[in-house]
């Protein structure tokens, strides 16, 4: 029997799963000019908090976004970017190797120009992962900024303050309480950025959005593993095969099967990362054996399983 509070909508379940496994913190104050450069790292997701004065993120071939006091900026997909005083400032260097004060293992303090002078600019930025293959779904769809006023969002402006406080005045318990107050806020981020764009018609989102598609999406998320077919998924949508195949792909943008397939190696690559063994997430995903699985792994993804265990080591 399904019990009440195990029901939720398909988009609501995909954000459930936007819970990080790590997350690095740096205040940064600057009475100067530059620019700091957020490297690329491709399993993570940056933001920056704006508490004093105006930021401009800068990725190579777009514009500067400008950020200003009391907004909040999302750049998912570990996307290589620069924090700037200024559009075009000089370049000081990369946020990991420029001089900070290390006040614990996950959190620095950065001041850039000199320390006799009162700072223009005030800003929180994370450095986050995330430890589901939902949560990465859910960030591959997202533009390369996402600027949101906190101060147009209640649960927003309660946050800020509160994950700034945690971060700036370590207690027993503050990093897993900032870690969940970011959970927080980088989700009411994508759900500001979801209500100022309802139009989104195609795609992911789209396709968790429709109730009959959402429906199947969200069965194959909780059961990866299982052997679909066409014919079970047109069930579960309560379609016909030939309607719901043709609907599948003109909401979601690829045929059903190769979606499954696609959902079944991202979740496999969660728990190879996460340590387990070729031979047992090949019997966790309904193969025959780790030879089988390991063919359908590079043909889906390029890579073999192996390596994505030796790159997590």
């Amino acid at each position: 029997m399904d019990l009440p509070w195990e029901q939720r909508d398909p988009l609501t379940e995909a954000l459930y799963q936007v819970r990080m496994s790590g997350a690095f913190y740096s205040w940064t104050e600057s009475s100067g000019d530059g620019s700091v450069a957020m490297p690329e790292v491709p399993t993570t997701l940056s933001f920056h908090v704006i508490a004093r004065g105006t930021a401009y993120l800068e990725v190579d071939g777009e514009e500067p976004v400008a950020v200003h006091a009391g907004e909040m900026a999302l750049v998912p997909r570990g996307i290589g970017h620069r924090v700037s005083t200024s559009p075009g400032a000089r370049l000081l260097g990369s946020a990991e190797e420029l001089p900070q004060t290390m006040l614990g293992d996950h959190f620095s303090v950065l001041r850039i120009g000199p320390d006799d002078v009162a700072p223009h600019l005030s800003l929180l930025c994370g450095v986050i992962s995330f430890d589901s293959p939902g949560a990465q779904q859910v960030l591959d769809v997202l533009p390369r900024i996402i600027r949101v006023d906190s101060r147009d969002r209640p649960v927003m402006a309660a946050l800020v303050p509160l994950l700034s406080s945690e971060v700036l005045d370590p207690r027993p318990g503050g990093e897993a309480v900032a870690t969940r107050l970011a959970d927080v806020l980088v989700i009411e981020t994508v759900r500001a950025w979801l209500a100022a764009d309802p139009d989104l018609q195609t795609g992911w989102l789209a396709a968790l959005r429709d109730p009959e598609i959402g429906s199947v999406l969200a069965a194959i998320h909780r059961e990866p593993g299982r052997p679909w077919t066409l014919g079970e998924l047109a069930a579960t949508a309560a379609m016909s095969r030939s309607a719901f195949a043709a609907r599948f792909t003109a909401v979601a943008g690829l045929p059903a099967m190769k979606y499954v397939a696609q959902w079944r190696m991202r979740a496999a690559r969660h728990r190879l990362a996460a340590g387990d063994t070729v031979a047992s997430v090949a019997l966790a995903f309904g193969y025959g054996s780790e030879a089988a699985f390991s063919r359908a792994y590079a043909r889906t993804t390029g890579e073999t399983p192996g390596r994505v265990r030796r790159r997590a080591a």
